[in-house]
């Protein structure tokens, strides 16, 4: 798995990083950004669930909009989460089935109903990071 923070040393990444964590300076996404949602399997209903409303992300792509900050944040989380499970769990196959299966140790709920906030995401990350160590409760 790779590192998921950059090293002080690497400037494109820690400017990537300052752009997610200064919105004033942040680049949005653009609306076709779910596209890459999609591309893991997400249905049109969990995307308006976990990034926008149907109207609102509607009205973003037939105007050419960007998302917004929050909306742009909650696509990173996502993706975030389904890029470290897909290496923890060797491939996407595997991952989709751990993400959309009750889990115990999260209490029985589908980690995917947890992304729709970025604690919950936090949850996911850190039983993600217990698998890839070992760890299990």
């Amino acid at each position: 798995m790779t590192n998921a923070f950059p090293k002080a040393t690497d400037s494109d990444a820690v400017g990537d990083l300052l752009r997610r964590a200064a919105p004033q300076r942040q680049a949005r996404l653009e609306s076709k950004s779910i596209d890459a949602l999609k591309a893991f399997g997400f249905s049109m209903d969990e995307i308006y669930r976990l990034v926008a409303p149907r109207r609102t992300l509607a009205r973003r792509a037939a105007n050419n909009e960007m998302l917004t900050v929050v909306e742009s944040d909650s696509v990173l989380r996502v993706l975030r989460i389904c890029e470290l499970a897909r290496d923890v769990f060797d491939g996407w196959d595997r991952a989709e089935g751990w993400l959309r299966d009750p889990c115990p140790a999260l209490n029985g709920v589908a980690p995917v109903g947890l992304l729709e906030s970025e604690s919950g995401a936090r949850l996911v990350e850190d039983e993600l990071l217990r698998i890839e160590h070992g760890i299990f409760f």
